[in-house]
This record gives structure tokens, C-alpha cells and sequence, in this order.
């Protein structure tokens, strides 16, 4: 049954937020764009300069809550909180792009479900995760992330810094991290958002197995997904390349945005 979207709202007018913007003006997605916010009006006035077929308006987050049928978070981790605290109160549908965020707030996620508000967390910069899907229904074991990233991926983490590790002086493939997911999210908030996104599609954040590895020999950030079960094993792995909007950003995580949204605007379902 075709869930009745008609107006959108996006909370982070960044790069995330643009690319979604842009897909709607094109008329990629069968959708209104209502309204965005971002604590810097002056990304919104960035974005809405480069539209030129919506307007949408500018909005404080709790009154595009209130007017918006499905609501996109892609601003910070620190947001989700706050944002899903709204869509409670409002009983708004919600899409999340910061995945730690909502691992972060599992507790919030469960009344969510209670009041039958859908939430959707797009695959992000990975694929793999339909294969992850099918995988948990019975039997699924090991779920392993290896992140390949160049040094600069990593300027200005704290865990770094705090350990005494100057990105600048790496000159051989290094690894910085091995652990649980839940304290990669922790340690690499910015970096590692995948693997937050692996353990909401698996077995948890403490099961999920993260390895970050520092390579001054690439340019691109590369993922690799190892997955065991009772169904065998696979191996996904992915080379993202930068979206247009920001270099910082994959390509492939506004584009996977996209393309749920539109699977909810136009529900055809292929494999998923």
C-alpha cells in the first residue's frame, strides 16, 4: 500500500541535505520540498540558491515537524536526540542519515515503535546491507567492517589526538583501531557512521567487529563488509568517491538517501 508523502522537510542543509534538495528540483523524487532547517541559516541560504524549481522555506525543526509528512535528520549525531524526541511528540515519520545517533537512542527508538512511527536509516556509503538483511533471519553469526580511509579522512579526531597520533606523520598503512562497533562510533563519530549502520541491520554494536585502518597510499575511502551465517559467507566491498558538494562526504550516502526516499514516496520494491 502506497504510504500518501506529499511534503518533505530535511533538517542540515549540508551536503547530504543539498543533494537531496537538487534531486527533488530536478524532479527525481515525487515529492513537495516544504521546508529545511539548519542551526547556520546561512547553509540554508546556500541551498536554497542553488535550487531552481522548489522554494522551500526556512523553518524552525519543531514547526517542520508539525507541517512535514516524512522528516530527513542528516545534520549530526548529536541532533537525533532531539529530532526523534519531535517526531514522538508529532507522530511524524522519520528518516535518519547519523545511524550512531539512533544507536545512540534505542530506548526513544522502542516508544517510537510503539506509537507505529517508521523509521527509516538509508544504507549509507555501503552496500551489502540487503544481503545483511536476509542474512539475520536465521543464523547470522560474525559481522565484520574493515575501513580503509587516507590520512586527511582523519584530521582533528580527538581519540587521535588524545592517543598522540599526528595523521600528518603516517607514512605506511596504519591501524588505529580494532574493536566493537559501539566504541568505534564512540572514538571516530565523524569516520565511521557505517558502522553504526551495520549494527542497527545485524547483531548490535557490541558484536559488530570494526577495524579502521589509515592508508597514505589511497585517495577514496574503501569498505569492506565480511558477513557469516547459517545462509555461508560474503564480501562486499566499496570505493566511495566524494559528493560533489562536499569532499568530506560519500557519494554513495546522499545517493542511498535518495533512493529510500523515493522507494517511500513510490513504493516499487525490487530485492528488498
Amino acid at each position: 500500500m502506497e504510504i500518501k508523502i506529499k511534503k518533505l522537510g530535511i533538517i542540515g542543509c549540508g551536503a547530504i541535505g543539498n543533494d537531496i534538495a537538487q534531486a527533488v528540483d530536478k524532479g527525481n523524487i515525487n515529492v513537495v520540498l516544504h521546508a529545511c532547517f539548519d542551526v547556520d541559516r546561512k547553509k540554508f541560504d546556500a541551498l536554497a540558491g542553488k535550487l531552481k524549481n522548489v522554494k522551500p522555506r526556512f523553518m524552525p525543526a519543531e514547526e517542520l515537524m508539525t507541517e512535514c509528512d516524512l522528516v530527513v535528520e542528516c545534520a549530526h549525531k548529536d541532533a537525533v536526540n532531539s529530532v526523534l524526541k519531535m517526531a514522538i511528540a508529532h507522530n511524524r515519520d522519520i528518516m535518519f542519515l547519523s545511524a550512531g545517533g539512533v544507536l545512540e537512542n534505542t530506548d526513544l527508538i522502542e516508544e517510537a515503535r510503539k506509537k507505529k512511527i517508521n523509521i527509516y536509516v538509508p544504507s549509507g556509503a555501503v552496500v551489502g546491507i540487503d544481503g545483511l538483511d536476509a542474512a539475520k533471519y536465521s543464523g547470522l553469526r560474525k559481522v565484520t567492517l574493515i575501513t580503509r580511509k587516507p590520512p586527511q579522512a582523519f584530521k582533528g579526531v580527538k581519540s587521535l589526538i588524545d592517543k598522540g597520533i599526528n595523521v600528518d606523520e603516517i607514512k605506511t598503512e596504519t591501524t588505529v583501531y580494532e574493536g566493537s562497533a559501539k566504541e568505534a562510533v564512540k572514538d571516530f563519530p565523524q569516520n565511521i557512521n557505517i558502522a553504526a549502520t551495520l549494527s542497527l541491520a545485524g547483531i548490535g554494536s557490541e558484536l559488530t567487529l570494526v577495524k579502521i585502518i589509515i592508508d597514505p597510499f589511497i585517495t577514496n575511502n574503501i569498505h569492506e563488509i565480511i558477513v557469516e551465517g547459517d545462509f555461508g559467507r560474503f564480501r562486499a566491498i566499496t570505493e566511495n568517491l566524494p559528493s560533489p558538494n562536499n569532499p568530506k562526504t560519500s557519494y554513495l550516502t546522499s545517493l542511498s538517501a535518495i533512493v529510500l526516499i523515493k522507494k517511500i514516496v513510490e513504493p516499487i520494491h525490487i530485492g528488498t
